[in-house]
């Protein structure tokens, strides 16, 4: 079988000719795994599972302190740990919690504005 034909590596400034479908050896930590959205990402498949079950028990309504508070009603597309990974949660169920997608942007942004706490002081 005849070899591949070599190109220029793809790393910006490098010149380096290879047979490799990108990047030269020297640049090869730059290659991106390849995945695509509908098999990998948080878990894959039973972080799938366990997300679509969290929605179906909160009937696809957003389940946020704010909406709460309000006694609004909010579609919900997303899944929220009440506890973050980062600050020991876990995925199970009870810390899991329907939440619509500006919800979750929004308590996203606060728990990072007041550092791993997630509240103000």
């Amino acid at each position: 079988m005849p070899l591949r034909p070599q190109k220029p590596c793809n790393a910006q400034g490098c010149n380096t000719l290879t047979r490799n479908m990108r990047y030269c050896d020297e640049h090869a930590h730059l290659a991106k795994p390849w995945s695509t959205r509908n098999g990998s990402g948080r878990g894959g498949r039973p972080w799938r599972r366990l997300r679509d079950q969290v929605l179906k028990r909160d009937h696809y309504i957003c389940k946020c302190e704010d909406c709460r508070a309000l006694d609004r009603v909010r579609p919900a597309h997303e899944v929220d740990h009440i506890i973050p990974l980062a600050q020991g949660g876990t995925d199970i169920p009870s810390n899991l919690r329907a939440i619509n997608h500006d919800c979750h942007e929004a308590k996203t942004k606060r728990e990072a504005r007041f550092g791993s706490g997630g509240k103000p002081s």
